[in-house]
């Protein structure tokens, strides 16, 4: 996906996002708390399909890199095997410097080997799920009604602090720091 492509993906789900807020506030305006609920639970839902998507486009940049590591330690094979033959060549003709350039080149192969692998090891132990709790609807709602000034007259968990504005952006930079590391490690 292209940075114009993510762009505007993030700028769609702003506007989508602000659009299931303004229903949620003139539901609760209305004291219709069913219908202000049922806003906020889709609000959430899809927002975490798009956390989702994105937690499965890490998952394809993996497997992708994965591959990658394959493609790579086939021509680093391929290379060790030329490498064996000059080195019987070299060995052959005793000339310590061209052996010695070999042995570098050789080491330097195995040393990128190794960090291709760990870049691929810790991109798999990177990705997790993520569920969503009741909280957060509750907790939407609430601050939505907060904001139209009013009071929803139902049982909300006390002791939640934060928005939910603040943990999705908190999640979203989380996920896409992650992204940009695995799309720099490929």
């Amino acid at each position: 996906m292209s940075t114009m492509e993510k762009h505007l993906f993030n700028l769609k789900f702003a506007a989508k996002e602000l659009g299931r807020s303004a229903k949620i506030k003139k539901a609760i305006q209305k004291g219709n708390t069913e219908v202000a609920r049922i806003h906020a639970e889709n609000a959430i839902r899809q927002k975490n399909q798009g956390v989702n998507f994105l937690r499965l486009s890490a998952r394809v940049d993996a497997v992708a890199a994965r591959v990658q590591t394959a493609v790579t330690m086939g021509k680093v094979t391929k290379s060790l095997a030329g490498v064996v033959k000059s080195m019987d060549v070299a060995l052959r003709s005793m000339n310590l410097e061209k052996i010695s350039a070999l042995m570098d080149k050789f080491e330097h192969q195995f040393e990128t080997l190794d960090v291709q692998t760990q870049q691929m090891e810790d991109t798999m132990s990177n990705t997790t799920t993520l569920t969503t709790p009741q909280g957060q609807v509750d907790l939407l709602l609430q601050e939505m009604a907060d904001e139209a000034g009013l009071d929803l007259n139902m049982e909300l968990p006390q002791g939640q602090t934060g928005s939910v504005a603040t943990v999705a952006s908190a999640e979203q930079d989380e996920l896409s720091q992650r992204l940009a590391r695995l799309r720099d490690q490929v």
